[in-house]
């Protein structure tokens, strides 16, 4: 290898941001990397986060191809030894997943767990090999517009349910498209919060970065009221605190947020005071009318706050604060948050009794569903995770050494005689990763997260950095108790936050790779991009299976499932498609050689020898019920099947 010198002459600007010289060539190309990297974010996250298989194989293919083109066009980079060590224990990650389909109890799981994490690989690398450090505010804006463009769609599903999505007055009513599940949109809006504040807060953000960070802090913080979720407020104050703890111009930050916070808070308000907005069972024509209504507030507000972020630019640059007027602002801030803190102990009974209601709360039932959806910001309750982290733990020590391979905690669970959930996960990153992947697994993965924040504390002097680290805080403390991880396209968000942490820490030079790096890691590029095409040339067909069968057409679900067995032979999920396909068509003993042939790859999935019951009689239906209901003997479907063939036992 060798090293490209980038020197100062005197002539070129500096950034002051970064430190680091202003190259017209990485500015141009910091442009088109936040536009893609906006683009394939979107792309992601808009296909329900990132959550099926089917957005895996082409978003993960588009990463490899960027990395591909880049050894080939240019092949230089300003990475540091963080960056290497971030993406070694990611792909030893990824490896590690791959290993355990060795031992996986479920290994069609396991194999789909490597897909997923090949996206969060290739999107990392894809990002680091663009980055620079003198286009981080640029890439952060990229991030900044993605997230935006999907809270605001998300936030027009419920302002303008006439133009936008669909109306349901009665189910959950959570804010959740197009990701899906309302806690996953609620930490992404967080993200937006603290990287719109990282904004706002830097003194080099250019005008069109105040402008949506203004607006965004008017749409995000009420897309997040409307998901309901109390993971996600708890998740900003962390990211918070992180940032002010983290920065060494804590008067200014807690200024800005200041100055710019009345526009989200009043959005936030009246929000939660519109009625048609915040309960169930309300009638079309009022939402609509109501939502009209609190849009055209908040794009006042978005005026207004996108006025103030300019100002306090304008008014950072021209008040010098000294240094004794800092220490005693923050000093009687930190008084007076202290007094705070030991007024809510003093009048809640103090720490120990905190503890004790809280730990009360959250291990009890949800509370009774009411149509105000407001009253569920009230109430502790996790929703029976201490039930399932439990369970996780109990598993973790069942398979002590390298747990029980990658995606495999569903099946795990349906085995469990008590279980009173339908999961498919821990709802805890951390305490999920030791059950499948066991210690070594969790030691990677804990180790590939904490190097963005060391790289954060060593450049927390960066005035993008302290928000940007806070923004990644509140997602790892997140993922803690949900599962963020899942959501491909939500991760990938707050990896990339973590991967612009990194870029900022990088040297001052630029490293041009040698041949030998950049072909080799060209063919490695095209073998993994091969590996995520193959994978979505057999979820496509798979998933297509499936709608045709809900849809009632099953003949075209039969060949859809057919195209996806010639990619997905080590799967028992093509059969299983073409079985039920073949049922549904009345075939009962094509159906049993397609089960059987599923069977064959994997004998412990429960749904194979359901559908071997419904296409079966007498003692085989029998025998086949019972190894059904002994694989998952809390299922109400088995229980439902058991009920309806005791009822017509010819069926």
């Amino acid at each position: 290898m060798s090293s490209v010198a980038t020197p100062n002459d005197g002539d070129d600007p500096v950034d002051g941001l970064t430190g680091h010289v202003f190259q017209p060539g990485r500015i141009r190309g910091g442009t088109g990397a936040a536009v893609l990297v906006a683009s394939g974010l979107v792309a992601l996250v808009a296909a329900q986060g990132g959550y099926f298989a089917n957005s895996w194989g082409w978003s993960a293919t588009g990463f490899l191809w960027v990395i591909g083109i880049w050894l080939v066009a240019r092949g230089k980079t300003d990475a540091g030894k963080l960056d290497m060590m971030f993406l070694g224990l990611l792909a030893l990650l990824g490896i590690w997943i791959g290993l355990s389909t060795i031992w996986s109890v479920n290994p069609a799981a396991t194999v789909l767990e490597v897909e997923r994490v090949l996206v969060l690989i290739g999107g990392c690398a894809a990002l680091l090999a663009l980055a620079h450090r003198d286009i981080v505010p640029r890439l952060t804006l990229g991030i900044l517009t993605a997230i935006t463009l999907i809270a605001t769609y998300s936030l027009a599903t419920r302002l303008l349910p006439d133009r936008f999505g669909t109306y349901d007055p009665v189910a959950v009513y959570r804010l959740a498209a197009p990701i899906g599940y309302w806690n996953g949109l609620g930490i992404f809006a967080v993200l937006g919060i603290l990287v719109s504040l990282a904004l706002v807060v830097a003194d080099e953000t250019a005008v069109a970065g105040r402008v949506l960070a203004g607006a965004s802090l008017v749409v995000l913080p009420v897309a997040l009221f409307f998901t309901y979720s109390r993971a996600g407020w708890v998740a900003l104050t962390f990211g918070l605190a992180v940032t002010i703890t983290v920065s060494d111009r804590r008067l200014k930050t807690i200024a800005a947020a200041a100055v710019i916070a009345p526009g989200a808070a009043v959005g936030v308000l009246i929000a939660s005071r519109t009625t048609a907005l915040t309960h169930q069972q309300v009638a079309l024509a009022t939402v609509v009318h109501a939502g009209h209504r609190l849009a055209i507030v908040l794009f006042v507000l978005a005026l207004v706050t996108i006025g103030l972020a300019l100002t306090l630019a304008t008014a950072a640059d021209r008040i010098n604060v000294g240094t004794t007027a800092r220490r005693v602002v923050g000093g009687s801030l930190v008084v007076l948050a202290a007094l705070v803190v030991v007024a809510g102990l003093v009048h809640v009974g103090g720490p120990a009794t905190i503890v004790r209601k809280g730990y009360r709360s959250f291990t009890s039932p949800p509370p009774r569903k009411t149509a105000n959806l407001n009253s569920r910001l009230l109430n502790l309750s996790g929703n029976g995770r201490s039930e399932l982290w439990k369970y996780a733990w109990k598993e973790a020590r069942a398979h002590p050494l390298v747990g029980s391979g990658a995606g495999s905690f569903e099946r795990d669970w349906q085995q469990n005689p008590t279980a009173t959930l339908k999961v498919r996960d821990a709802h805890s990153l951390y305490l999920e990763a030791l059950a499948e992947i066991g210690p070594i697994g969790l030691a990677l993965l804990a180790g590939a997260l904490c190097i963005p924040i060391i790289a954060g504390f060593r450049r927390r002097k960066n005035t993008l950095v302290p928000a940007l680290l806070g923004a990644y805080a509140a997602f790892l403390l997140h993922a803690g108790v949900d599962w963020d991880w899942e959501l491909a396209g939500v991760t990938l968000t707050a990896l990339l936050i973590g991967c612009l942490l990194l870029a900022t820490n990088r040297p001052d030079r630029e490293i041009a790779l040698g041949p030998r790096l950049r072909y080799g890691g060209v063919g490695i590029a095209v073998v993994l991009a091969a590996g995520a095409a193959a994978g979505l040339l057999g979820n496509l067909p798979l998933g297509r299976s499936h709608d045709d069968t809900a849809a009632g057409r099953y003949a075209h679900a039969l060949t859809e499932a057919v195209k996806a067995e010639r990619w997905m032979p080590w799967s028992p999920a093509p059969w299983i498609a073409a079985g039920e396909a073949e049922i549904a068509l009345g075939d009962r003993a094509a159906a049993l050689v397609s089960l059987r042939r599923a069977a064959a790859k994997d004998d412990r999935e429960w749904r194979i020898w359901l559908d071997i019951a419904l296409a079966s009689r007498g003692q085989a239906r029998a025998q086949a019920l019972a190894k059904a209901t002994s694989l998952y003997p809390q299922s109400a479907e088995i229980a439902d099947v058991v009920a309806t063939l005791a009822a017509n036992p010819g069926r």
